[in-house]
């Protein structure tokens, strides 16, 4: 792969990671929020500040942990084949997000919607950023 490729590719990677990190970190302020209003004593703001200061890099963490190997064969095979179909990345997100699960948890349970749903999302953001540009250095020129 050119230079030009593996700098768009890590990119595209990288907004995945973290778009996959926003719907995750996402659901669980909601959560919280909602445990909150359930209590005779709602948290202050400073509990949800605490959580995304501590949830963020620690859900990223994970994301880019149990992605990096399918993505990295999703990209290279995409590239490879030239695939630059949003439905090709939505739906190998979403296949990367349900395998991540069953790495992490070692069974499907009844949070799987969110691992899928978050890889969804990632496979949008990487199309937007890289996919839709796949294979653009091996084309040959028309004549």
């Amino acid at each position: 792969m050119a230079c030009e490729t593996c700098a768009r590719t890590t990119r595209g990677w990288l907004g995945g990671c973290l778009t996959a990190t926003a719907v995750i970190q996402l659901f669980f302020l909601f959560i919280l929020a909602l445990a909150s209003a359930n209590r005779v004593t709602p948290m202050s703001p400073w509990d949800f500040v605490f959580a995304i200061l501590i949830g963020v890099p620690l859900i990223l963490f994970f994301v880019c942990v149990l992605s990096g190997i399918p993505s990295i064969a999703t990209i290279w095979l995409s590239e490879r084949l030239c695939i630059r179909s949003l439905v090709f990345f939505v739906l190998a997100g979403g296949l990367i997000g349900s395998a991540s699960q069953m790495v992490l948890y070692r069974s499907v349970n009844e949070l799987g919607w969110l691992y899928v749903t978050a890889g969804c999302f990632a496979g949008l953001n990487y199309w937007c950023i890289a996919g839709r540009y796949a294979g653009a250095e091996t084309e040959q020129p028309k004549s």
